[in-house]
């Protein structure tokens, strides 16, 4: 599984995009819904690092059958 992690300052998590929608922003969610395995997020505090804000993820599947969570620590 490959999990990549985005964060930035601003703690308003993006609408989805629908492509509906006559909006300006938003597209790269509807990108992530459609390609990606997994996707989320969530708003972080200031604590620990003392500036708030987001992060978003998305995560896609590695060919073949995923490791055991102990195999993946391992290696």
């Amino acid at each position: 599984m490959l999990r990549v992690s985005v964060t930035d300052t601003n703690p308003e998590l993006p609408e989805p995009f629908k492509p509906s929608d006559e909006v300006d922003n938003g597209r790269g969610l509807f990108i992530l819904d459609v390609l990606a395995d997994r996707w989320g997020g969530c708003a972080i505090g200031e604590e620990p690092f003392g500036i708030g804000g987001k992060t978003v993820w998305f995560e896609l599947a590695w060919g073949g059958t995923p490791p055991t969570p102990m195999a993946a620590l391992a290696a």
